[in-house]
C-alpha cells in the first residue's frame, strides 16, 4: 500500500501484514489460524530455478517502499533487497524468527516468524539479547581454534 493512501508511512509490521493479506506474493502466508505466525518464501539467488522477478518480490517491494530502490533508476539487487528485510525482521521486536518451523533446504525454501504481541516483546529483547551473547561467545570460540 502507498504511504499517502495509509495516512503515512507504515511500520513494518503493518506493512508486511498488508502484503500477507493481499495474496499477491506467491509463498508468503500464514501459517496458523490465529496469524500470529507467517511464511516467507527464502529461495536463495544461486539455487536451481531461482526468479529474480517472482523470488525477490517481496524484498524488492520493501526495498521501493522504504526508498531504498528508486524503479528505473537503481539496478535491481536481489541479495541486498534481502538482506534488508532480513535486518529489519531480526531488529524489529515486532518478529521472531521459528527456525524450527523454517525449511531452507527444499526446492521452495521459506522462512517462519512469529508475530510478537507487546506482552512478549520485553522477553523477546531479553532472549535476543542472551542469544546474541551466547553467538559472540562462540565465534570467540571458533577464532582461538
Amino acid at each position: 500500500l502507498p504511504p499517502e493512501r495509509t495516512g503515512g508511512p507504515l511500520r513494518l509490521r503493518d506493512w508486511l501484514v498488508a502484503q500477507i493479506e493481499s495474496g499477491l506474493y506467491a509463498g508468503l502466508r500464514w501459517e496458523d489460524p490465529d496469524k500470529t505466525l507467517f511464511r516467507i518464501p527464502w529461495k536463495h539467488a544461486a539455487k536451481q530455478g531461482y526468479q529474480a522477478q517472482q523470488d525477490a518480490a517481496l524484498f524488492r517491494a520493501w526495498a521501493v517502499y522504504k526508498g531504498k530502490h528508486l524503479e528505473g533508476t537503481d539496478k535491481e539487487d536481489p541479495s541486498t533487497w534481502k538482506t534488508r528485510l532480513r535486518c529489519a525482521l531480526n531488529k524489529s521486536m515486532d518478529f521472531r524468527e521459528v527456525r524450527e518451523r523454517s525449511q531452507l533446504d527444499t526446492s521452495h525454501p521459506y522462512k517462519v516468524y512469529r508475530l510478537v504481541g507487546k506482552e512478549g516483546r520485553k522477553e523477546g529483547r531479553k532472549e535476543g539479547r542472551e542469544k546474541e551473547k551466547k553467538e559472540k561467545e562462540k565465534e570467540k570460540g571458533q577464532v582461538l581454534q
